[in-house]
Formats: structure tokens, C-alpha cells, sequence
């Protein structure tokens, strides 16, 4: 098939590449409406509305993609256009005459706090942008994690290497989603401290910031840390493609099973995890099989039953995505992800009972959410 790497990735992507041109493109124009006399200012002073203005036209007369596309930025102009957010408005004039004045190197400019991750073109910060950030974006988070300057139980240079270690492995074992990952993703944004668990979060309005845990009492953080950011990579690039395309045409109202999530949920939500979980779990398998976690009983545990979550995700896709046609094309290249996976877990070859425990979870999942959501398809 011919593969396009919207799943799996690829060095120095062309896809990729159209893309962000393409969201930039949208960003100038939502700039342009913003100055238009066609855009209405909502509890704004004349005096900021107006400065403002006068800074994005400054802005619109000199080179400034690298300025725009990076996520501080554009979560900023999204947060005007949808919302009339007048914090979002004070921050972006801020950032703008800094640029201006300072250009696009100054460590004045909230895209340059932070220090950069080692083997990456990532800052590691917990100063952001992000009017987004005070939302829920994870369905376990009770609270707003990010707390400007707060590295909870472990200091900036334990994350900084711990984080450094994933990207160190996530090179060795595929050196492609390596190179795209550090095309699109900007900064990682710590949330929380945890045992033995690691959540993690994205916004579709913030392509290209990853907001993570630091899992704590694990032999392997590293990993815990890579999974994540395989994940949440994958949402922030079908983030980048959903600025421009829809991916189902099925009724809103009508829920499906989620092999990974305790409750039902619109099919759209099933796709996005089904497209996280493919490679998520591919990349799993492979640091299993080249011996990164060859030791561990409960890794294993989780590749054999993730693996099994997926190819049912897969199944109810299969069975009821109305897609459009570029989201057909999407789901190909999960269906070839998903057969590359099969020849991993051949290749890895786990015994029969774990195995059946893996199944036996997932049976037990999908009968406890039949049960609370009787109407869901499946």
C-alpha cells in the first residue's frame, strides 16, 4: 500500500511538512480577521484592543513562521478567534512586541523559557502559554496539574534526564518517529509526580506541547515516559490534520465501546485512541523484542493485553467509522501498523496463560461497560 506516515511517521516528512504550512496558512488568516472590522472585541478596553492591533500588523510585515506555528503562539490566536479570550489577548500582544523588538531568540519570548532536552529539539518548562492548559484535557485529572515552577517530588535535572533517557531509546528503536516527533512537538510540560503511574494530556488547540507525569518507584520511567510520548504525539499530529478535516460522519449522539476507556464513547474519541494506541504499542513491542524490557513480567503483561484492546478498537472501527475518505486512508495505515504488530508478537511469542489473562481482563472490561452503558454498539 502506498503509506503516507500518518501513523507511523517518517524522516523529514513531506506530509508533515504540508500540514504545518497548511496551519499556518489558517493562523495568518485568523490573524487577518482579528485586525478585520468584521471581528467584534468582547470586554475590551479601545486602548488594548487597538495596540493590539497595531502589533499584528507590525507582525504581518516581517518574516514570522517560526514566531506563529510554535504553540505559545498559536493556542494564543485560537483562544481570540474561538473563545474572545481577553487574557489570551493581553498575552498575545505581549509576545508579539517582544518578537518585534527582541526577535525570535529573545529569552523574553515564553517559547524560549526552559532547557532543552538532550538529543532533542524539545524544552523541557513548566512556563506556558497554553490558555487551555486550565481545562481538563486527561478524563482522570481532578485538577489544573501544571504549576508554574513546580517540580513536585523530583528536581528539573532528574527530570531532565530521565526524559533524555526516552528520547535516547526512542532513537535507537525507530530513528524515523524520532526525527518527525521533533518536528512537531516544541516543549514538554511537567503535570505531577506518581507512583507507578503516568498520565499525560494534549490539546487540540496546542499542537506541539506534551503535558506529562514523572513516574516514580519504576525500574523503567524511561519507558513509562516513552510511551507516553508516543501517545500524546500521535494525538497532537492528528490535532495538526484536524484543523482541516473531520474524521467521522456518524450520528453524535450514539456511543460505542472503547477497549480502553471505562466508558462508552462517541466513535470520533475511539479513532483518536485507536490511532494513539497502534504505534504506541508497535514502539512497546519493539523495545520488548530488541531486550529494553525483556525482564519485566509486568511490561509484557501490558504489551499482551494492549495489544489485544487494539486490534478490538480495530474491529469496531471496522465495523462502524463512517469515514471520509483521507480518514480511510488513516485507517489503512493502523490496519498496516496493526499487521506489523502481529509479526512482533509472534516474534516475541508469550506463553498461552498470560495470554488468556490478557483475555480474560478484556472480556471483563467489555462485559463491566456493557453493563453501565446497556444502549452502546460493539
Amino acid at each position: 500500500m502506498n503509506i503516507k506516515y500518518y501513523v507511523l511517521w517518517i524522516k523529514n516528512s513531506p506530509l508533515l511538512k504540508e500540514y504545518l504550512n497548511n496551519f499556518y496558512n489558517k493562523l495568518i488568516s485568523d490573524l487577518e480577521i482579528i485586525i478585520s472590522s468584521s471581528f467584534i472585541f468582547k470586554n475590551k478596553e479601545k486602548e488594548i484592543k487597538n495596540g493590539l492591533l497595531s502589533s499584528i500588523n507590525s507582525l504581518l510585515e516581517v518574516y514570522n513562521k517560526d514566531f506563529i506555528l510554535n504553540a505559545d503562539i498559536s493556542s494564543l490566536i485560537q483562544s481570540i478567534i474561538i473563545d474572545n479570550n481577553n487574557e489570551s489577548i493581553n498575552k498575545l500582544k505581549k509576545e508579539i512586541d517582544i518578537f518585534l523588538s527582541e526577535g525570535i531568540d529573545s529569552p523574553n519570548l515564553t517559547q524560549n523559557k526552559g532547557k532543552k532536552i538532550f538529543w532533542t529539539n524539545i524544552k523541557l518548562t513548566s512556563v506556558d502559554n497554553n490558555p487551555y492548559n486550565k481545562t481538563e484535557a486527561h478524563p482522570d485529572h481532578i485538577k489544573t496539574w501544571a504549576i508554574s515552577g513546580n517540580w513536585w517530588e523530583k528536581t528539573e535535572k532528574e527530570w531532565l534526564e530521565v526524559y533524555e533517557k526516552s528520547f535516547s531509546l526512542l532513537k535507537e528503536l525507530d530513528e524515523w518517529i524520532y526525527d518527525e516527533l521533533n518536528q512537531i512537538i516544541t516543549k514538554i510540560v511537567p503535570l505531577w509526580t506518581a507512583r507507578w503511574i503516568h498520565n499525560s494530556a494534549s490539546y487540540k488547540e496546542c499542537v506541539g506541547h506534551l503535558y506529562m507525569w514523572y513516574t516514580i518507584d519504576s525500574g523503567n520511567s524511561e519507558v513509562n515516559n516513552l510511551e507516553a510520548i508516543i501517545h500524546e504525539s500521535s494525538h497532537n499530529k492528528l490535532n495538526l490534520i484536524l484543523q482541516f478535516d473531520p474524521i467521522v460522519l456518524n450520528d453524535k449522539e450514539l456511543k460505542y465501546y472503547s477497549a480502553i476507556r471505562p466508558d462508552a464513547r462517541h466513535i470520533h474519541w475511539v479513532f483518536l485512541g485507536y490511532h494513539a494506541f497502534a504505534p504506541t504499542m508497535y514502539i512497546l513491542m519493539k523495545a520488548y523484542k530488541n531486550w529494553y524490557l525483556w525482564d519485566d513480567i509486568n511490561w509484557l503483561k501490558k504489551i499482551i493485553l494492549y495489544y489485544i484492546k487494539t486490534k478490538f478498537l480495530q474491529k469496531v472501527i471496522h465495523k462502524y467509522a463512517l469515514l471520509t475518505d483521507l480518514w480511510k486512508e488513516i485507517s489503512e495505515e493502523i490496519d498496516y501498523v496493526i499487521k506489523e504488530m502481529d509479526i512482533l508478537f509472534k516474534e516475541i511469542n508469550p506463553n498461552k496463560e498470560l495470554i488468556l489473562e490478557a483475555k480474560e481482563k478484556q472480556t471483563k472490561h467489555f462485559k463491566e461497560v456493557n453493563k453501565n452503558y446497556p444502549q452502546l454498539e460493539y
